[in-house]
């Protein structure tokens, strides 16, 4: 009679703890939006064609951060190179997200060369389960070099809308369903081990 209720005990803490492991550390699907650049508004376009690639998981466990990840890349080689040679091309990005922790907060930029691309990735931690919406901006700035056009440009060449749903299991975050996960399959094996025991010393 013990060790069948011990058998039940070890049956229930696996049934529970075993999808909570999986939940736990089972990665979020990524999705990839994929868009063309587009010149800004009274800006010049870049000489080569360049594809703006925005990454990011849209459903997340609670408590968990995430990386969101935009490219700027080139598709090919320039025919006329002179928009270089007139200006330092500069990109810059922010990650607009009003109900979620985003590291770094700020702009970040970096320069952008013929036919080179741009990398930018954010940290993201949602402060409420539910869904978080906000915008992904991408900008260029066109400063002119000592021999170029007088005049610093800069406008706003994408716009990406985000939507990142996080959320929980049995009111658990991720880490608290990882560690009760953990817990629970050890307490459960545990239990089971004298059953399994006299299982092979009947064979």
């Amino acid at each position: 009679m013990k060790q069948t209720f011990r058998l039940f005990l070890s049956l229930l803490f696996l049934s529970v703890s075993l999808p909570l492991l999986v939940w736990g550390f089972w990665p979020p699907r990524r999705e990839t939006v994929v868009l063309p650049l587009l010149p800004a508004p009274g800006m010049p376009s870049l000489p080569e064609a360049r594809t703006i690639r925005l990454e990011f998981s849209p459903v997340m466990r609670a408590g968990d951060s995430q990386i969101v990840e935009l490219n700027l890349t080139a598709d090919g080689e320039a025919a006329d190179t002179s928009l270089y040679e007139e200006y330092r091309v500069i990109a810059e990005a922010r990650l607009e997200l009003p109900f979620a922790n985003v590291r770094p907060a700020d702009i970040v930029s970096t320069a952008l060369g013929q036919g080179g691309a741009a990398t930018f990735y954010w940290e993201v931690t949602p402060r409420e389960q539910g869904v978080s919406r906000g915008t992904a901006w991408l900008y260029l700035r066109l400063v002119p070099q000592a021999r170029g056009p007088a005049g610093e440009t800069r406008g706003a060449v994408s716009a990406q809308s985000v939507a990142i749903r996080s959320r929980s299991v049995l009111g658990r975050t991720g880490s608290q369903a990882r560690a009760m996960g953990v817990v629970g399959s050890l307490v459960g094996l545990w239990l089971g081990f004298p059953f399994l025991r006299t299982r092979r010393a009947l064979r």
